[in-house]
């Protein structure tokens, strides 16, 4: 990545780095605007080192309200500064900072928060859960990891992109998020034997003895459970039922069954 004139790689990098620390001036009526700015102001300074005019404008006007994904604020980050430093309109600078949060919000909440953070939790919990001790080193080097390196790449390539990203971003963002949605769904729905148990009494056989769960065993491994998150599932989306109301279904349930020896314990 070449230097368009005042900012090095270096800076950018520092940049991504700076942001970390954007939500500690966090308040509710400008959200992360105090800590947004406090980036900027880090490449503001070399941009406008000769110009305090333009530099003071640059400040008061990112001040205005910004709430958006924290890994994604650092492309939003890289590509203002890009603008800032190429000298494009002002008022155009904040257009496209000011439409851009809200879509990036949904788009990296779809990355991380709803896909690679919770897949990484629960693998690492189910590490855990066996007795694995490499369960929470893992995910703690892995939190370290996502902390860090996406904010530097992200930075990175708004920088370098410069307004054509807006373009770019813009026409595949549902394309992303969708992406991201079914690779989550697709390996939390691959951990459901680690985390639900379901499973008929052995002693519990049909006439000639043989066994009800070896049934459901021999037709496909684990087809319980998977039916128990479907049917609990049906209950939430089609009838309304709440979440209290399926756990005191499943206490109940569990107890009774239990109790006449109709399911394992």
């Amino acid at each position: 990545m070449a230097s368009r004139g005042k900012l090095t790689k270096k800076d950018i990098d520092t940049l991504a780095v700076l942001s970390i620390f954007e939500q500690v001036p966090f308040s509710y009526e400008r959200m992360q605007a105090g800590g947004y700015t406090c980036c900027m102001g880090y490449v503001l300074d070399k941009i406008y080192a000769d110009d305090p005019e333009q530099k003071a404008d640059a400040l008061k006007r990112n001040m205005t309200f910004i709430n958006t994904e924290p890994h994604m604020a650092t492309f939003m980050l890289g590509l203002q500064a890009s603008l800032e430093e190429a000298g494009e309109d002002r008022d155009l600078i904040m257009n496209i900072r000011n439409g851009l949060f809200g879509p990036f919000a949904g788009l990296g909440d779809a990355i991380f928060w709803f896909t690679l953070l919770p897949v990484t939790a629960t693998i690492c919990c189910s590490m855990a859960a066996e007795g694995n001790p490499l369960g929470p080193i893992i995910y703690i080097v892995l939190w370290f990891l996502l902390a860090i390196l996406p904010r530097i790449w992200f930075c990175r390539l708004g920088y370098k992109l410069g307004t054509k990203a807006v373009d770019l971003i813009a026409d595949n963002a549902p394309a992303i998020a969708k992406a991201a949605g079914i690779l989550g769904v697709l390996v939390v729905g691959g951990l459901i034997p680690s985390y639900v148990a379901f499973a008929f009494n052995e002693g519990l056989v049909l006439i000639g003895g043989v066994p009800v769960q070896g049934i459901f065993d021999s037709v496909l491994p684990n087809i319980l459970q998977l039916g128990i998150v479907l049917l609990f599932w049906f209950l939430m989306k089609k009838k309304n039922v709440s979440s209290v109301t399926l756990i005191g279904i499943i206490l109940v349930a569990s107890v009774v069954l239990t109790y006449f020896n109709i399911l394992a314990y």
